[in-house]
């Protein structure tokens, strides 16, 4: 199912192999082989190109049928996030609680 869905997803964004090699700092001849079914990805892998094609790891997997897509920039700001120490994640939440209360008065 995964060697499907990747080649899918990459004629969808009209990319080529080589493309999606080099986002994974891999061969093009290593990934042709994902997408063939030859060899499996490991899960960083697998993680990468779930960003790469703002799907989930499940889609991929062919676990769900659902993209669960995310729109562009939205899975590099989970992953900025995710790195964020305590101190600097309550600051990000109390910017978006703040931008959100002006937003609602702006409405």
């Amino acid at each position: 199912m995964i060697a499907l869905r990747l080649r899918q997803l990459r004629d969808e964004k009209g990319v080529n192999q080589s493309d999606v090699a080099e986002y994974l700092s891999i061969s093009r001849t290593a990934y042709s082989l994902y997408e063939s079914g030859k060899r499996q990805m490991n899960y960083a892998t697998l993680d990468m190109l779930a960003d790469y094609y703002c799907v989930s790891v499940d889609y991929l997997l062919g676990r769900k049928s659902e993209r669960g897509a995310l729109r562009t920039g939205e899975a590099a700001l989970i992953h900025k996030y995710a790195q964020l120490d305590e101190r600097g994640r309550m600051s990000v939440d109390a910017l978006l609680a703040h931008e959100l209360r002006l937003a609602q008065n702006s409405s």
